[in-house]
């Protein structure tokens, strides 16, 4: 990263106030470390002991270090590193998608059904369904579908891994941009299978264990840059409708906070990018902090750093100096309850708070009733 804490910006074609769905652009993506990351949990395979590794535990800790060998604050990753996450997400895909179908019924996993036993499971002396099977069996048994572009990107991960793994990848496919967009892509498409159709199927104490993991895997997703330009693309068509009210992400920093779906009033903020959700007030903050105030030391602190209160909803969750998707060059005065820009209002001299003038009213309405 360069000094001072500057951005290594990509900036597509920003999401424009013509364009009414929104479905076919995207939106800028930030490649930077974003501030006040916190120290990882130490997950239990990275202690000493016997190498335990269930089924869903293995496959995190693949994925674990696929962001290890693709992040990189520059943006440039080794051919070494790109080798060992592709060995590494494919493995990871493949023990991922079978744990779903184990999740199911242990004997799915086995390449003929009728025939399995208990004890060939539990000694690993199995022969275990393809990847091609797996998927079919996922989509004809638990109904999850794969998208032709999924189907691709996981055919051409799994032949890489292979000429990898038994004599070496070469010709037209050894290109480096091509063997990470087809990782990014597959990466993609896991943290949301994982979302959607795995963790929910893990009891209590299996879930938290898989989240310290998942805690490394999505704090690390915003250093690998093909990754984040997969993921905004794929967010477009979610994120173009409400560009006006989508604003940075203070924890990864990307163009991917806006509204919870069905969410308005007093709406719980979600980052579409790293999956955090907000309060209002806890994102006003944390916004102000993190992106308005970014690289200022707190010791410089003043009345600019507190959220003001709105005056259409009197929460205190306006910022002033905030951006959105829709004008990412434009400061505008953004309220994270109303989760939308607000406009046509002044500071009351008497209060301070903001108000919306009234010509037959010159009284601010918070001197009158104080929220």
């Amino acid at each position: 990263m360069e000094s001072g804490g500057e951005a290594h910006e990509t900036t597509p074609p920003v999401l424009g106030p013509g364009d009414e769905s929104g479905a076919d652009e995207y939106v800028p993506f930030t490649f930077e470390e974003p501030p006040g990351l916190e120290r990882y949990r130490t997950r239990r395979v990275e202690l000493a002991g016997d190498p335990h590794f269930p089924p869903v535990e293995n496959g995190l800790d693949y994925l674990v270090s696929v962001v290890e060998h693709l992040e990189s604050p520059d943006g440039e990753v080794s051919a070494r590193n790109l080798k060992y996450a592709v060995l590494h997400l494919a493995a990871g895909a493949e023990v991922l998608l079978k744990a779903r179908l184990q999740y199911e019924h242990w004997s799915l996993v086995f390449a003929h059904p009728g025939t399995a036993t208990r004890q060939a499971l539990a000694d690993g002396s199995l022969s275990s369904c393809t990847p091609d099977e797996t998927r079919q069996r996922l989509t004809n048994i638990l109904g999850i579908n794969f998208s032709a572009r999924e189907t691709k990107a996981l055919s051409e991960l799994a032949r890489a891994r292979n000429a990898l793994q038994h004599y070496g990848l070469v010709g037209e496919r050894a290109d480096a941009h091509f063997v990470e967009a087809t990782t990014a892509q597959v990466l993609n498409f896991l943290i949301g299978f994982l979302d959607v159709h795995l963790l929910p199927e893990l009891s209590t104490q299996e879930r938290d264990e898989a989240e310290i993991a998942m805690e490394r895997i999505r704090g690390g997703l915003h250093m690998i840059q093909s990754y984040a330009a997969e993921r905004m693309r794929d967010l477009a068509p979610k994120l173009g409708p409400v560009r006006a009210r989508t604003v940075r992400c203070p924890d990864c920093f990307q163009w991917a906070l806006s509204p919870a779906p069905g969410g308005d009033d007093g709406c719980t903020m979600i980052c579409h990018f790293c999956g955090r959700a907000m309060a209002p007030d806890e994102a006003a903050l944390g916004y102000t902090f993190y992106v308005v105030k970014r690289g200022q030391s707190m010791w410089d602190a003043d009345e600019s750093w507190v959220p003001g209160h709105c005056p259409d909803c009197r929460k205190q969750c306006l910022v002033e100096e905030a951006a959105t998707v829709a004008a990412p060059d434009t400061a505008v005065d953004f309220c994270f309850n109303c989760a939308t820009p607000i406009e046509g209002h002044t500071r009351c001299q008497r209060c301070g708070y903001r108000y919306r003038p009234n010509t037959q009213e010159h009284i601010c309405p918070f001197v009158r009733s104080p929220p």
